[in-house]
């Protein structure tokens, strides 16, 4: 992460910051970054036509009354960005730090100010970013916590003086469901650091090696975290010791422990993240080291626990050796063309058997009246060591903040031309930016399962969703749910929905305990006005009646005892839907007997009285 310090207040576009009073002419923001992005930054004056910037420039970052932001090396735009992206801009500017030059550069440089080396910086400010419509943390800094000890005597001090304590890892969740939003006094926000984050092997067989992980350590690469690097992530120094998690999520840059807790999951049925889960290690209310081991009820209950037992200190992973690669496709096709389509003979559609058959699948469907497009992604494991590179459109930032300025600007005009010309606008943009040819991939597996990791998902290409999990003999009729509600083009928006599956998961709080699933994350772009829970009304009024719906708990969430067609989403649907809720709801209050845990929003979401 890039801290740059102005003296003034500051309004950012992509790649572009103007002073709010326009005193100061538009600059671009050149730099050469490296893994530990220790550089200076070089501004350069570029010529920006103003309808460059007051219409179509502004994408990722709303107004800033602060005197200060972080900009993400992927909010630098190329060279050819500067020229064609922003429609009017011209420039000429050079790369500081001893990069590449292209014509004369300006020789004015401001230099970066330094990064604490405990990263909390980059998550406040993470946090106070005004781009998204959801509450945002309040706590302004997290407290680093470096061992068991310092967290029980954390536990100790916050049970004399009532305080509740939260725990943040990449911040991936949305903010309520992490911590205060404004609503739950003295509360303590921490982050795991030092010791618990630490890598050790502790035993192996012919067939599996067994780690102690610290529960804060990312599973890839944060970058919003400037002590996280791909070295010290979790799985490459499984890779390096020739092992492989058979499944991991959408992206990797979560911690162990918060990507446990909150139920997440990889796409496919074959394997799921909980079959290398051995232990969880935690500090529970009472100041307690607890170890939850493999298939009691303390480990089914802590695994998807929201940080409501405790803290999660230490992860034990017993994976299998030796590591693999994934080959597999990613095309473009019709809807028609697609395993979405319905075959008039069996008045149903080849997604369920898809999803049980393939090893890893996911599908990025674009239900958009002139769209129509599905984007499937097939994989599985392969014994060819000949590396041929997944290649994510988005990982080229020319290519987000483009799709980013397209996004934003067909919202714009559903909300106030929606007409039939804004339609098939919409279907243009989502054509140029989803590609027809298929591409082939075989990869080391940590590359190529997390097909999102090369997108700037948390910064230019920022994407909320809400994630609901279905029983696999729903997929039909979830899709003609889906289908109904898309063709009103304000429900189909400008955007897309992914459709894969999750195996089933031994943990109570899992929305997939005890059954396969299947998944439906509806997109919200986050750099777009609006409020994403109105927009999901729409979803949660449709699909909450369906039998045996549950939702990701780290995403977006109805509103607790709330409405929504003919279902009231409060704790008599949650105990319909998770048999085992009051049986964990009794293991969390003697874990937790003074509630330094729990929150005012999940205090509301379960009913648990003070």
């Amino acid at each position: 992460m890039l801290y740059i310090t102005r003296s003034g207040p500051v309004r950012y576009y992509l790649g572009v910051d103007c002073r709010e009073d326009n005193t100061q002419e538009p600059q671009l923001i050149s730099c050469p970054i490296d893994r530990r992005n220790q550089i200076q930054l070089t501004y350069q004056h570029v010529e920006v036509h103003p309808r460059s910037v007051t219409e179509f420039g502004r994408v990722w970052y709303s107004s800033h009354r602060l005197s200060s932001t972080v900009l993400d090396s992927t909010t630098v735009l190329a060279r050819s960005a500067s020229n064609s992206a922003m429609g009017g801009i011209k420039s000429k500017f050079s790369s500081g730090g001893g990069g590449r030059h292209s014509g004369e550069g300006n020789t004015d440089a401001t230099p970066a100010k330094a990064i604490p080396a405990d990263g909390r910086l980059e998550l406040q400010q993470f946090f106070l970013e005004t781009g998204r419509e959801e509450p945002r943390l309040a706590a302004t800094t997290p407290q680093l916590v470096n061992s068991e000890e310092e967290v029980i005597a954390l536990v100790n001090i916050a049970r004399q003086k009532m305080q509740v304590i939260r725990i943040i890892g990449s911040g991936h969740s949305i903010s309520e469901a992490i911590g205060d939003t404004g609503e739950t006094s003295n509360e303590v926000l921490i982050r795991l650091a030092g010791e618990l984050r630490s890598f050790r092997q502790v035993s192996s067989s012919a067939s599996t090696k067994t780690f102690k992980i610290g529960g804060g350590c990312y599973l890839g690469l944060n970058p919003l975290d400037k002590d996280s690097t791909w070295d010290n992530s979790v799985n490459v120094q499984l890779n390096n010791h020739a092992c492989a998690i058979p499944i991991l999520g959408g992206i990797t840059q979560q911690s162990l422990g918060g990507f446990i807790m909150t139920g997440s999951a990889g796409g496919s049925v074959a394997h799921g993240f909980e079959d290398v889960i051995k232990e969880i290690h935690f500090v529970n209310g009472l100041g307690e080291k607890v170890i939850a081991v493999r298939g009691t009820d303390m480990y089914n209950a802590v695994g998807v626990s929201m940080g409501m037992f405790g803290v999660i200190t230490y992860v034990v992973l017993e994976v299998p050796t030796p590591s693999f690669n994934v080959k597999g496709t990613e095309s473009t096709v019709s809807v028609s063309d697609s395993v979405i389509a319905v075959d008039p003979a069996t008045n149903s559609s080849n997604l369920q058997k898809t999803l049980e058959t393939q090893e890893y699948y996911r599908m990025l469907w674009y239900p958009q009246k002139y769209a129509q497009r599905v984007t499937e992604w097939a994989g599985e494991r392969s014994t060819s060591n000949k590396i041929v590179a997944y290649k994510d459109v988005l990982s080229n930032p020319f290519v987000a903040g483009a799709a980013a300025m397209a996004l934003r600007w067909s919202h714009w005009l559903l909300t106030h031309l929606p007409n039939e010309d804004t339609y098939k606008l919409i279907g243009a943009e989502l054509k140029l930016f989803t590609k027809e040819t298929p591409q082939e991939f075989n990869d080391v597996w940590y590359k190529v399962i997390p097909m999102d990791n090369g997108a700037p998902s948390d910064t230019i290409f920022d994407t909320s969703f809400t994630e609901l999990w279905f029983p696999m003999d729903k997929t039909d009729d979830v899709l003609n749910i889906l289908r109904s509600i898309y063709e009103d083009q304000q429900v189909a928006g400008n955007y897309a929905v992914e459709l894969y599956a999750g195996k089933r998961s031994p943990f109570w709080l899992s929305p997939a305990y005890d059954r396969d699933v299947m998944r439906v994350d509806q997109f919200w772009f986050v750099h777009q006005a609006g409020d994403p829970r109105q927009y999901f009304d729409h979803f949660w009024n449709a699909l909450l009646g369906v039998e045996g719906i549950r939702a990701h708990w780290g995403k977006y969430l109805p509103a607790a005892d709330g409405m929504y067609g003919d279902t009231r989403y409060d704790l008599a649907f949650l105990k319909k839907s998770y048999p085992m809720l009051d049986k964990w709801l009794e293991m969390r209050d003697a874990a937790d007997p003074d509630q330094i845990f729990v929150t005012e929003y999940w205090r509301k979401m379960f009913h648990i009285e003070k």
